[in-house]
């Protein structure tokens, strides 16, 4: 095993202090000298047609400086991908209750919400759909735009896996399962809300400041709705305080409206939203209604899987389209069978909108085939952890897509990390004979493969640079953003290990579009792998610069060099410092400012044929759950929880286990508390007093492990971490409450009712929260 000095060892986060002191400084801390203050007018209604909307009396409130619309934009601000259908504000109608309709800038943040409310915007009601069973009825109101191919408006894309004939198989399964699995919406609850900040500049463009996931995505955005070159539009990531997905189409929209405004007042313009204004008018993970059906013979072999899912968009489709691919690539587990079909449906409605959220559709896919997989062992009087070992897949397999897998397969051996971690056999005999009648306890388990990167979604690939500073400073750049996971320590990491210097010396810009190269969205947990290559190629460029320098001034050949700390030794073994190396390759004229690109290995996916290659590697974990139920209350506790992870090579192990722990508690909410409840349109909870989300107090005691199978196209081996540690929280959770209790809650989250009942509850009341905030922001 190679010893590293580095990789895999304990660091310093490069902006923990900054952090820790409260000196960095995010979008909402920035004021400048004549800085204008924005707000938009939001709207009250789920689904209307924009009669009229005069600005004009917004323009006479003291104050106000500017007010924009639609008609500010190029084709009406229209933008997104894969499918154009969002704009910077409204145009024509509004699809969604908190959709920016126009938008304020004044002197003060007063000022700026009193000229939203003196803007004339005359809205005509347009019929609804809420109820993504019916949003492709035939008399169903029309939310999407119309389609050239016949099929219905709210229709946003089918996304089919198929392999063999499922059917015919199930009918020969000795036993089947065939469930209704459910989740609902959920916020991000990031700690820092949207915000972005525009500067007008001497030449007449725009430089923005925006906590946003691609700085280059935001800058495109605002050149192809305002009219820019590419050098009159500048971004900036400023830290971003947490994203998990979410800052990204909405944020674009807010550095599109401020830049604008910008651009009209010749002033800087900053918008940041409060906690209220943030829930109503962000997009949240998907709602998806799931029927599995999976069957095996009584020998405990898996035979078939046919799961059929309907996704709920929203109003628009944002990045709905990728969020169902990845979800219909790993709605059937990681698993062996003899035949498989996914059948993943996407639609509009008018529940706000979904777009980006960690795990990108898998959390909800799991919470169904991983609760049928449970369900079927039990049927089958199989331990749920041995059913999972006896099935799941393995070096060599090939999975329902018709995939080998070559490489880097540890799914068994994070499921023997979890049950001995836990304590599993003796655990779960224990609580299978328990006689307390009110508090009981149960133990569940899951499995999960998570695809590593983009994957077939599109091209994919990561730059950066590295440079040698007149003062010997290293200073490294990347166009991938660090919201949280530590990228940025982990890039000056894979540097210093690959120059042989001290961490020290390594300084790493903020993303800046004028500095770095664009390399992607930073998302699908693909920093580490993607980014950390392109750092790798671009420091082993330097060093080999670096390399020729140092056998020139030894008078020896490059592979007789030796490094001593810094030094480098020569035959005769007498160290020469690094700057004096340094120095040597400059009066040689070597280049001391290299670049590194990655591109991912070429796959391919058939979306017709459902097969193909969709990722060219995977992520593969083990959880377990332990907990604890009230049968008075439904309450449960979540008193111990264990994951261990095939994350590749671990390069930086703080940052990795911030993930699985970040992760579960993220899980622990999404499993039973958070509910993003819009009844007829209208959200419910608009803030943290009534949404809730786990607390210090509700974080069990967390087991984190990790399974280190090398990767070869990983740096150093490594995979990936972020998103599958959030993966299969929710039904590790669930599967746990089941043993305890001796009844399923299929419906996120389970909360008190769900767990003391066993049954979906429907909700009574008036929908009023969303309605009364919009008033006030």
């Amino acid at each position: 095993m190679t010893d590293y000095r580095y990789i895999g060892k304990p660091i310093d986060r490069v902006d923990a202090l900054e952090k820790v002191r409260g000196t960095a400084r995010f979008v909402g801390d920035y004021h400048l000298p004549g800085m204008l203050y924005a707000r938009c007018l939001r709207s009250e209604l789920p689904h209307a047609r924009i009669v009229k909307l005069d600005v004009t009396p917004a323009l006479q409130v003291p104050g106000v400086v500017a007010v924009i619309t639609s008609d500010d934009f190029i084709d009406h601000g229209r933008f997104g991908f894969p499918i154009s259908d969002l704009f910077m504000l409204a145009y024509e109608k509004v699809r969604y209750v908190g959709e920016g309709i126009a938008c304020v800038a004044a002197e003060t943040p007063e000022a700026a919400l009193a000229g939203t409310k003196a803007i004339l915007c005359e809205l005509e009601e347009l019929p609804a759909i809420f109820d993504m069973e019916h949003a492709l009825d035939p008399n169903a109101p029309q939310i999407g735009p119309a389609r050239e191919d016949g099929k219905h408006p709210n229709f946003l894309g089918h996304f089919p896996v198929y392999d063999g004939d499922p059917e015919a198989v199930l009918v020969d399964c000795d036993a089947v399962i065939d469930q209704n699995y459910e989740t609902v919406m959920q916020e991000h609850a990031y700690i820092e809300t949207e915000g972005s900040l525009a500067i007008p500049t001497v030449e007449g463009g725009v430089l923005a400041y925006v906590s946003c996931q691609s700085p280059f995505i935001a800058r495109g955005h605002i050149m192809r709705t305002l009219g820019l070159g590419e050098t009159a539009a500048r971004v900036i990531n400023p830290p971003v305080g947490g994203s998990f997905g979410g800052k990204d189409d909405l944020n674009y929209m807010t550095a599109g409206q401020v830049a604008c405004l910008a651009l009209k007042t010749k002033r800087p313009v900053r918008m940041t939203f409060s906690r209220e204004e943030s829930m109503i008018a962000s997009y949240k993970r998907g709602a998806m209604r799931m029927r599995v059906r999976v069957g095996a013979d009584k020998a405990g072999k898996l035979r078939a899987c046919h799961f059929k899912a309907t996704y709920d968009s929203g109003a628009y489709s944002s990045q709905s389209p990728f969020t169902s691919w990845r979800a219909s690539i790993h709605a059937m587990g990681p698993y062996r069978y003899d035949a498989c079909t996914v059948d993943l449906t996407t639609v509009y409605t008018n529940n706000g909108f979904a777009g980006a959220f960690r795990g990108f559709g898998n959390p909800e896919v799991y919470a169904g085939i991983e609760q049928a997989i449970d369900e079927l062992a039990e049927k089958l009087g199989i331990d749920p952890l041995d059913f999972r070992l006896q099935n799941c897949l393995r070096l060599g397999d090939t999975t329902p897509h018709g995939q080998t897998l070559t490489e880097s397969v540890g799914l068994s051996d994070c499921l023997l990390a979890v049950r001995k971690a836990s304590d599993w056999e003796r655990k779960r005999a224990a609580y299978a004979h328990q006689s307390d009648p009110d508090r009981r306890r149960g133990i569940g388990v899951t499995a999960l493969f998570h695809g590593t990167s983009l994957g077939a979604e599109g091209t994919d690939e990561a730059t950066g640079t590295i440079e040698i500073h007149q003062d010997n400073r290293v200073t490294l750049t990347s166009g991938l953003t660090d919201y949280g996971p530590g990228s940025r320590t982990v890039y000056c990491m894979i540097a210093a290990e690959m120059l042989g210097v001290d961490i020290q010396r390594i300084n790493i810009h903020l993303p800046d579009t004028n500095l770095a190269k664009d390399s992607g969205p930073t998302v699908a947990s693909r920093s580490t792998m993607l980014g950390g290559n392109a750092t790798r190629i671009a420091a082993l460029n330097l060093r080999q610069n670096l390399d020729y320098a140092a056998a020139d001034l030894l008078g020896c050949e490059v592979f007789q060099l030796q490094r001593a700390g810094e030094s480098y030794l020569g035959p005769s073994e007498e160290p020469v410092p690094w700057e004096v190396v340094v120095e040597h390759a400059r009066r040689m004229g070597l280049v001391l400012s290299t670049f590194g690109r990655w591109s991912a290995p070429k796959i391919h996916w058939d979306e017709e044929a459902g097969r193909g290659v969709p990722y060219f590697a995977y992520h593969f974990g083990a959880q377990i759950a332990e907990v604890e139920v009230d049968l008075r209350t439904g309450l449960t506790d979540v008193l111990n929880y264990y994951a261990a992870h095939d994350a590749g090579k671990v390069i930086f192990p703080q940052g990795a286990y911030g993930q699985i722990y970040g992760g579960v508690a993220q899980g622990l909410g999404y499993a039973l508390y958070e509910d993003v409840d819009y009844m007829d349109g209208y959200l419910q909870s608009i803030n943290f007093d009534t949404y809730l989300i786990p607390t210090s107090v509700d974080v069990p005691e967390i087991n984190g492990s990790f399974v280190e199978t090398h990767y070869s196209q990983g740096p150093f081996g490594a995979k990936n971490i972020a998103e599958p540690a959030m993966v299969p929280v929710a039904p590790t959770i669930l599967n746990a409450i089941a043993q305890a209790t001796g009844r399923r809650v299929r419906k996120l989250p389970a909360n008190l009712e769900r767990v003391l009942l066993g049954e979906t509850l429907h909700k009574k009341g008036s929908p009023v929260s969303c309605k009364v905030a919009l008033k006030s922001v």
